[in-house]
């Protein structure tokens, strides 16, 4: 059976379930914006509230994404990414403006949510590297006459004469 005519014929259930998947997908959006606030704010508090808040976002849009899937499964509509996306662009006169416009954007807040998180992870790992090279530095067996930091914060090993105040004090 024809994909267009399938989606027609179970139209309002998919609907259902697509604006569910989108609400979920939407929430975890906004919880991922709060985290990276919370992290850049350092707020330890928001940072362990939202997080627990997240991973019940993150279940939620699991089940909700899962419950989309199975339905088309049980209905013979492949809901593999590619096959969705050929619905999509195909724009046929039988596809479905409303289901067109309901794909395209829980395409579209997927993504947001993969971009906010990658911007969570590189924020993490600068505060750790941070973290790790400052513990390095306050250790006995640091070398401190070649540590200094460049302008972005990095740690630089450099065991040439450096004309900041830090190493003039030395003298």
């Amino acid at each position: 059976m024809n994909i267009e005519i399938e989606l027609r014929q179970l139209k309002g259930p998919l609907i259902r379930l697509l604006k569910e998947e989108a609400r979920c997908a939407r929430a975890l959006y906004k919880s991922l914006a709060a985290e990276r606030a919370a992290l850049n704010s350092l707020d330890e508090k928001l940072i362990t509230i939202n997080s627990a808040n997240k991973q019940k976002l993150i279940e939620s849009l699991q089940l909700s994404s899962d419950e989309r899937v199975s339905f088309m499964k049980a209905n013979g509509i492949s809901s593999s990414p590619v096959a969705i996306k050929d619905y999509v662009v195909s724009g046929n006169r039988e596809s479905d403006t409303q289901l067109d416009t309901l794909f395209i954007q829980l395409s579209e807040i997927a993504q947001q949510c993969f971009d906010e998180n990658r911007l969570i992870g590189q924020l993490i790992n600068r505060r750790t590297q941070f973290i790790s090279q400052t513990i390095a530095s306050l250790s006995p067996t640091a070398n401190m006459q070649s540590l200094t930091y460049a302008e972005n914060g990095n740690l630089e090993n450099s065991l040439e004469p450096q004309s900041t105040l830090f190493h003039l004090a030395k003298i």
